[in-house]
């Protein structure tokens, strides 16, 4: 039974069927992006300067990758072309050319993807920003892989056989495993010796499920005596373990995971508690801006963030530079009255820290702050011997911090929308991709047979494409240029 109006269109709408429902569906991508472009609008025009968290500039926080987001964006172009080129080479009946105009726009989807995961490792993994209790604002990265972990030095770990394989593993440090001596579990007639990551798992899993069956045993039994009428005793099972050693294990506790720790305790969130000596808490971190946006003017200069970074030049650069970034704006307003949201936002109050090798080029702020200049950066002169390539690393005590995490979706609002949006483009890409490379690679069979029935599918497809390159347009510019 063939169905009508696959390749002819209808009388009604003037369109076949799949046109018909890739239009419909478009409706709904429009809705879905529509709110996140506008949940956006309004997050950013909500914010106060000074009292909530800074809107960051996308050029400010892309930097580079600036170039990389408009290299993309003419990838996505060429790549709507070569859709229009290939379902015309259909048109034509040139199958060979329509594959080779097909193959170059996944080789461009391709492209678009791996830039994006080159955005994505640089944000994830080499930038870190850091709040401290009086609200500065610390940019920069982790001088080491691991520079935010706390350096523990465990004889004893305690937990509970009910959960999962205890997540203190994960943060050992060294490739040889420490010789664990278990006390006695459910399963156990007498102490254990484990010595590798297996044997500690397989004894882990064997009490574990010795404790489920106590467990499921105790409540059958405190169900039927409950049934009875009388007063059952309580469900009672001995569900803790412990493991210790002789000589002490190296362990760096990922915050994320640490919920307290003390000098002779760590507690993680799923319940190990982690008995030794704390080695250091500190975080080993190079500082490339000092964002003072959150701190009242009148209380700058004696900010935290001159404590930790404890450097005078450094302190005396960022007033020099934050006092001729003011005479630029003054000279910009004539003598009127400065808007409040330029002397509390990124003009006056970010600046760069670099060693002796930075060179100029500053940040850029809202549309007065570009007409005023660029805001200087200043150049700290240290001897630190640890300061290696010219950068500035200090050690952030951890009682200072008030919230520390790289620039994933959890830093904030526009990194949480900007994560958001573009990881939901980017599925888009690669479900587009793959759509179109199944009718390149596969639709031979649907060619020879009926030609304009693949024209149409390869039509709808493209129309797809021109829509996700569409909403790049839009992206591209209010994430990475305001």
């Amino acid at each position: 039974m063939e169905i009508p109006h696959e390749v002819t269109p209808r009388r009604d709408t003037g369109l076949y069927n799949a046109k018909l429902g890739i239009w419909l569906f478009l409706a709904s991508e429009v809705m879905l992006f529509g709110g996140l472009f506008s949940a956006y609008v309004f997050l950013r025009l909500g914010v106060r300067p000074g009292f909530d968290s800074p809107w960051p500039l996308g050029m400010n926080v892309h930097g580079d990758f600036v170039w990389l987001g408009f290299i993309n964006t003419l990838v996505l172009i060429a790549s709507s072309v070569g859709v229009v080129f290939a379902w015309v080479a259909l048109k034509e009946r040139k199958w060979r050319l329509y594959q080779i105009y097909m193959y170059f726009v996944i080789a461009c989807a391709v492209v678009f993807m791996c830039i994006k995961l080159v955005e994505y490792n640089s944000k994830l993994n080499h930038h870190f920003g850091i709040k401290l209790k009086d609200n500065s604002v610390m940019e920069g990265a982790l001088a080491e892989k691991g520079g935010d972990r706390i350096h523990f030095e465990g004889s004893k770990v305690s937990f509970s056989f009910t959960g999962a394989l205890p997540g203190f593993l994960s943060d050992l440090v060294g490739d040889e495993f420490p010789v664990f001596i278990a006390d006695p579990g459910p399963a156990d007639e007498g102490p254990v010796e484990l010595k590798s990551y297996r044997e500690f798992a397989a004894w882990f899993h064997n009490n574990r499920r010795k404790v489920n069956a106590d467990l499921a045993s105790e409540r059958k039994r405190y169900r039927s005596e409950a049934a009875t009428g009388a007063t059952p005793k309580p469900v009672s099972v001995n569900t803790a373990g412990s493991v210790s050693t002789k000589e002490g294990f190296a362990i760096n506790g990922n915050p994320r995971k640490v919920v307290s720790h003390s000098e002779k305790s760590m507690n993680y969130r799923d319940g190990i508690k982690i008995e030794g000596k704390l080695l250091s808490d500190d975080v080993k971190y190079v500082v490339h801006q000092v964002d003072m946006q959150l701190v009242l003017p009148q209380k700058q200069r004696d900010s935290m963030v001159w404590e930790v970074i404890a450097d005078d030049a450094a302190k005396q650069n960022f007033f020099a530079a934050q006092a001729t970034q003011y005479q630029k704006l003054q000279a910009h307003y004539g003598g009127k009255p400065i808007p409040e949201g330029l002397l509390r936002g990124s003009m006056l109050n970010l600046h760069e820290i670099h060693g002796d090798d930075a060179h100029g080029g500053g940040h850029a702020g809202d549309h007065a702050e570009k007409e005023a200049g660029p805001a200087s950066e200043v150049h700290v002169e240290h001897g630190d011997a640890a300061a290696e390539h010219g950068e500035h690393v200090i050690s952030v005590p951890r009682d200072k911090i008030k919230f520390m995490s790289n620039h994933g979706p959890r830093y904030g609002n526009y990194y949480a929308i900007y994560f958001t949006m573009t990881a939901l483009h980017g599925l888009h890409v690669i479900g587009g991709a793959l759509v179109l490379l199944f009718f390149t690679v596969f639709g031979k069979k649907l060619y020879l047979k009926n030609p304009e029935h693949l024209a149409n599918r390869v039509e709808v497809g493209g129309l797809f494409w021109h829509f996700v390159d569409l909403v790049w347009i839009f992206l591209f510019p209010i994430m990475y240029l305001f």
